[in-house]
């Protein structure tokens, strides 16, 4: 059985510690933290995903560096208010700094320790302010830490991304929980923005690789703000197995469910927080020929301004959807297509059932979340794209975001 843990993130499983402080990364007189450090009592089994962007932060190279070595993870330094991105040599040396003096405070090897960031791009971290603020961090590492944790690595955000859930099987218990951060330049490729989930159970590293990718895939990789993959986009999954809990072939269907439950909170909560955005909007594609196809018309739809400024006015213009569809590269028939506004059918066979139905539409469209769904008619396939509104706030927040 699984369960949702209230209040629950990073710090829910056991043996995992959390805390943050306020280094102010951009020099311009922050107020709230902006540094987080997130430590596990006993070395991590763990898996990662990061950016295919072909530009990536120093932290992504650095990640993947030590992703590739196959040690384990005890430790993670996080930073908001710089990317640490198209910062060269330097930037590659300023994580080396961070992870070297959070070994020592934390009396582990180097290798265990991972750091990450997120914010302006092109501009050296001023990695002093973060070993500065390093003992304040380790000195305050608490259990009850993970809110600290996830509010810490906030930048355009407008609230705190938590979730975690407890499974129950066999008179026995493990816990899932997690954190992320995004709200702009969301189109991930592989991860999303910043994500660290934890976990108590013991399992062998190719099968967390295996549950990792496969979740992503149907959670984080199915969100979309505004189109853009970042630099910087990091998924760590770390499993320390203090619960006793062993998940191996048998469990693995269950582990994997949980973690997706995990992930798609998380993910869902990217899409509804994205910049200025006033609607949650879940885009869902069914009996597509193929995943492929369902998955390409999802994310068409779901990553088109013109659809995106529609869910902002509230315009009930379906034909943007159909005429989104149609350009994804999916094959269908149009004259077979139909429209679902949450449980209002708007559409059949490619046209509009009845005009009289927009009143309806239009109100379901004032929602701050609504389904849209398309049945292609086309095969068995099915995908899903979390996506919001375009509204003019969008373009201020990214007009002024290096101010």
């Amino acid at each position: 059985m699984i369960s949702k843990i209230n209040g629950g993130g990073v710090t829910a499983a056991l043996g995992f510690i959390a805390a943050s402080a306020l280094g102010d990364i951009k020099g311009k007189g922050r107020k709230t933290p902006d540094v987080a450090m997130l430590v596990s009592d006993v070395p991590c089994v763990w898996a990662g995903a990061f950016t295919k962007n072909l530009v990536k932060a120093a932290p992504v190279q650095y990640g993947m560096e030590l992703l590739n070595r196959g040690d384990k993870l005890s430790a993670v330094v996080v930073n908001a208010g710089n990317a640490n991105a198209c910062t060269g040599e330097k930037g590659l040396i300023a994580c080396h700094k961070v992870a070297a003096e959070a070994a020592r405070l934390l009396e582990l090897d180097i290798n265990q320790v991972i750091t990450a960031s997120t914010g302006v791009i092109g501009v050296e971290l001023p990695y002093e302010r973060i070993l500065n603020v390093l003992p304040e961090m380790v000195e305050n590492l608490t259990d009850d830490g993970g809110l600290d944790f996830a509010q810490a690595i906030m930048t355009t955000d407008t609230f705190s991304k938590e979730s975690a859930v407890m499974v129950e099987s066999g008179g026995s218990q493990y816990v899932i929980g997690g954190a992320c951060k995004g709200a702009g330049m969301i189109a991930p490729s592989v991860a999303t923005m910043l994500t660290f989930v934890t976990t108590d159970v013991k399992i062998s590293k190719e099968l967390l690789d295996k549950a990792l990718k496969e979740v992503i895939d149907i959670t984080f990789n199915c969100v979309t703000v505004d189109g853009d993959t970042s630099t910087n986009d990091t998924v760590i999954l770390m499993a320390n197995g203090m619960s006793e809990v062993t998940v191996d072939e048998k469990g693995y269907s269950e582990f994997k469910e949980a973690l997706g439950v995990v992930c798609d909170n998380l993910a869902k909560m990217i899409a509804k927080d994205g910049e200025g955005a006033t609607k949650l909007v879940t885009i869902t594609v069914k009996n597509a020929k193929n995943y492929d196809d369902a998955r390409r018309c999802a994310y068409k739809i779901a990553n088109s301004p013109l659809v995106k400024t529609m869910f902002a006015g509230c315009d009930p213009n379906w034909g943007r959807l159909m005429a989104s569809a149609g350009a994804s590269g999916a094959v269908f028939d149009p004259d077979k297509t139909d429209i679902f506004f949450n449980n209002v059918h708007y559409v059949k066979n490619g046209v509009i059932i009845d005009y009289a139905l927009e009143k309806q539409v239009y109100e379901i469209m004032k929602n701050a979340e609504y389904d849209i769904i398309l049945d292609l008619h086309a095969g068995q396939s099915a995908a899903k794209f979390y996506t919001c509104d375009f509204t003019s706030d969008y373009v201020k927040i990214n007009a002024d975001y290096r101010s």
